[in-house]
């Protein structure tokens, strides 16, 4: 009789980005005789833990060990090739913002630690926090509004931190270099766990310089960043008790157009964020009794602060005008979490999630005119103004028989803002327009023979109007766009079909999907009747909706050997846009978008024996962007392109790992479909781990 052993091997995720283990089973001579899937737990998409194969829905994941092969400046650059998620940069290389399925950036929900990175700006939550600090990323596609609340009608993107160690006194060191900015980072951590208290203190440094394109180097792309991190745990019988603090400061140049900086009237329009700053404190309570039909409870809390400084110096034909605003966000959140015992053939959780966000803004405009156009002075303008949102959500996981899972879950929200006060001229202090809304999402899962799933959902979005929009407003340039107290919430609802299949040489995920959104929030030129101050000023209307369809697929094969694996990640998506006035669909979207590669590890004798290389294409298909204008309907063309591209490393065991990245290797000249700024040309970037125990 043959005896049986287990060798770890690698096959690649789910996610499509990089590989994991699984457990291969061999007989003594060393032949296959089946696969036995490590248990890839995710908690994204239902809030509780679950495996990534049956979940119904969108996932992408990306593990420590998938990071730990990653060169990128920041985080966004680390979600690149995710399935229909784009990132942006809005001229800002050190503030990047991620976009799903074709959704405005401040559509997606961002979270650490499941705890929401609030943001009030026009273009979305930048990823505020040191790539060097996360040890696992967990990216869900389609609405979360049900479990994670507004911001998430486009998808969630949970950034999860590092966390204690096993060993009483640990350390890891970690240096990297970015050929595109010749820019450094440096990371250093302690941790342990020593009689039952796991800790970790963490402090990381990056600075880059000017980006190098093809054409060279790009004025104002500058920017650096600095992160610091605490955790300590301890854990008593069923109780577990979790503090921790994280920093982020960071400052920006920011890229302007020169089409953009030379339009009538503007003459010259410099921008930089000279400070862009986040502090968290979050407290994480478990306790799991396994009894009085309380599985386990979940009460967390967080306090953190974001501070924002936006500097604007705008020359125009009529006058000059330099603007310095400063802001501070404030953002209290509370969720107590039930987890109840399964009944027969369902399991329940149950919320309740409170946040308030209050904004506390200073602007100086000093305006020089030369016309009556403009009056000439210094003018200082306070704006405070606050959201709070209560909201409670069901989810009931029913198992209908061995293969079938239906998931059903509901959120009722009630929302309530006010403006507390306002220098501005044309605002004044008084409660904002308040929201109750109920939505909901349902799907099913349902196990095939040959360890394949397929899955549908249908899911509810619901994104309540920002301070900026409601309250506040913004300038633009020369122009300020006001805002309106009686915005309608957005809401969309989106529909999947998909399949998941993993087998001992095949790995497939894909999924169609539809999406209608209504009540779009846009900022359209004012009317006489909207009585704005300037004659270019702009104001926010809800003015239209959009649908969106697509395929997302990740496909890819191994041979026996564990040694070659081909794949292909592939997105087609279709968006149309409708303004009221006139409806397209050349909405700035690629057709089709993606990435195709080769990973070699070859298994080399000796120190070389951890080799790996990956050869690979990105790419993306012409876009085209109609949007409307002052004088007309304006359309932006940015051209297909595809970069060849190369990843090598190796590690020594898990004390040492290194990893080189080299991008662009024709020095290609592109622009990425959602990004302003130039691509970078010819680069090599690399990142050494040093892991002490």
């Amino acid at each position: 009789m043959k005896s049986t052993m287990y060798k770890a091997a690698r096959t690649t995720t789910l996610c499509g980005l990089a590989p994991t283990l699984m457990l291969v089973a061999q007989d003594s001579a060393g032949g296959p005789v089946g696969t036995q899937e490590l248990e890839e737990v995710v908690v994204t998409a239902s809030r509780v833990e679950e495996r990534l194969l049956n979940s119904s829905a969108s996932l992408t994941v990306l593990t420590t060990e998938d990071l730990s092969r990653m060169t990128g400046s920041g985080v966004a650059d680390f979600l690149r090739d995710v399935p229909g998620l784009q990132v942006s940069d809005s001229g800002q290389a050190g503030l990047k913002r991620i976009r799903i399925r074709g959704e405005d950036s401040r559509r997606s929900a961002i979270l650490v630690d499941s705890h929401e990175l609030a943001d009030h700006s026009e273009v979305g939550t930048p990823l505020t926090i040191h790539p060097d600090m996360i040890s696992r990323i967990e990216v869900l596609r389609g609405s979360g509004s049900v479990l994670y609340g507004s911001k998430a009608l486009s998808g969630v993107t949970n950034l999860m931190t590092l966390k204690g160690g096993t060993a009483p006194l640990q350390a890891t060191v970690k240096g990297g270099y970015d050929g595109t900015t010749g820019g450094d980072s440096f990371f250093a951590s302690v941790h342990g766990n020593v009689d039952g208290w796991s800790y970790r203190l963490a402090g990381a440094d990056s600075d880059h310089g000017l980006r190098r394109t093809p054409d060279g180097r790009v004025d104002n792309t500058a920017f650096e960043n600095q992160g610091y991190y605490g955790f300590l745990e301890k854990s008593a019988g069923n109780h577990t008790l979790a503090l921790t603090w994280d920093r982020y400061e960071s400052s920006s140049e920011i890229f302007v157009e020169e089409s953009v900086r030379t339009t009538f009237p503007v003459t010259d329009l410099k921008l930089s964020t000279p400070q862009r700053d986040r502090e968290r404190f979050a407290v994480d309570y478990h306790w799991e009794p396994g009894a009085y039909a309380l599985d386990r409870l979940t009460v967390t809390g967080f306090v953190q602060d974001s501070l924002r400084n936006f500097v604007t110096e705008t020359a125009t034909v009529f006058f000059q005008r330099d603007i310095d605003t400063q802001s501070t966000l404030r953002s209290d959140g509370l969720l107590v979490q039930a987890d109840w015992l399964p009944l027969g053939d369902h399991s329940l959780i149950s919320g309740l999630q409170y946040s308030n966000d209050d904004v506390d803004q200073t602007r100086q405009v000093d305006t020089f005119s030369w016309t009556p156009a403009a009056v000439t002075g210094i003018e200082r303008i306070e704006d405070e103004a606050h959201i709070r949102t209560l909201a409670l959500f069901l989810q009931d996981r029913w198992t209908v028989s061995e293969r079938l899972t239906a998931t059903a879950g509901v959120r009722y929200y009630q929302v309530d803002g006010e403006l507390d006060e306002s220098d501005r001229p044309g605002l004044s202090a008084g409660s904002l327009d308040s929201d109750s809304h109920l939505i909901a999402s349902a799907g099913l899962s349902w196990t095939l023979q040959g360890g394949s799933v397929l899955r549908a959902n249908v899911s509810e979005g619901y994104l309540y109007p920002s301070l900026m929009q409601l309250a506040t407003g913004a300038y633009a340039g020369s122009s300020f766009i006001n805002p309106q107290s009686d915005l309608t919430a957005e809401t969309s609802v989106n529909y999947e079909l998909g399949w998941r299949l993993m087998s001992d040489q095949w790995t497939v995920d894909t999924a169609a999907f539809y999406a209608d959104s209504e009540d779009y929030i846009d900022h359209v030129f004012c009317t006489e009747v909207d009585e704005c101050l300037g004659f270019n000023d702009k104001i926010y209307r809800n003015i239209g909706s959009s649908k969106a369809y697509g395929v997302e697929l990740y496909l890819a094969w191994q041979d026996q050997d564990q040694r070659l694996r081909p794949y292909l990640n592939l997105t087609w998506m279709q968006r149309q846009n409708d303004y009221g006035d006139f409806d397209t669909w050349k909405t700035g979207i690629p057709s089709l978008a993606g990435r195709a590669g080769l990973v070699l590890e070859p298994g080399l004798p000796g120190a070389w024996s951890s080799l790996w290389a990956d050869l690979y294409l990105r790419g993306e298909s012409a876009s085209q962007l109609q949007e409307p204008g002052r004088r007309g309907i304006v359309e932006t063309t940015r051209s297909g392109w595809s970069t060849i591209n190369a990843a090598v490393g190796m590690s020594l065991g898990e004390s040492v790992v290194l990893a080189v990245d080299l991008q662009n290797l024709l020095d290609r000249r592109y622009r990425e479909s959602a990004e302003n700024l130039l691509a970078p040309g010819r680069s090599a970037s690399m990142k050494l781990t040093w892991n002490i125990k």
